[in-house]
């Protein structure tokens, strides 16, 4: 039980990341959620997937289009700024 707890705040504190301030930590939460790495870490988004029947293929393509809306986002802020 505590270690389900722990998997869901990592997975919880890797999206909380995702839109943090922080360039560094953003980028290892992106790293996190990209990451194809079933077998390297009780923790990985494969394994904490697997615990919880969630589809880590799903939860990668939602985290891509965050990713793509960011950019987006920033690029249409930054030819404003131009």
């Amino acid at each position: 039980m505590a270690e389900e707890l722990l998997m869901l705040a990592v997975l919880e504190q890797a999206f909380a990341d995702l839109d943090g301030t922080c360039p560094a930590i953003r980028a290892d939460s992106e790293a996190y959620f990209l990451a194809y790495d079933a077998d390297s870490s009780p923790f990985s988004l494969d394994a904490v997937c697997a615990q919880f029947h969630l589809s880590p293929s799903a939860i990668r393509g939602e985290v891509r289009k965050r990713l793509r809306r960011r950019e987006a986002a920033r690029q249409k802020s930054l030819a404003h700024a131009a």
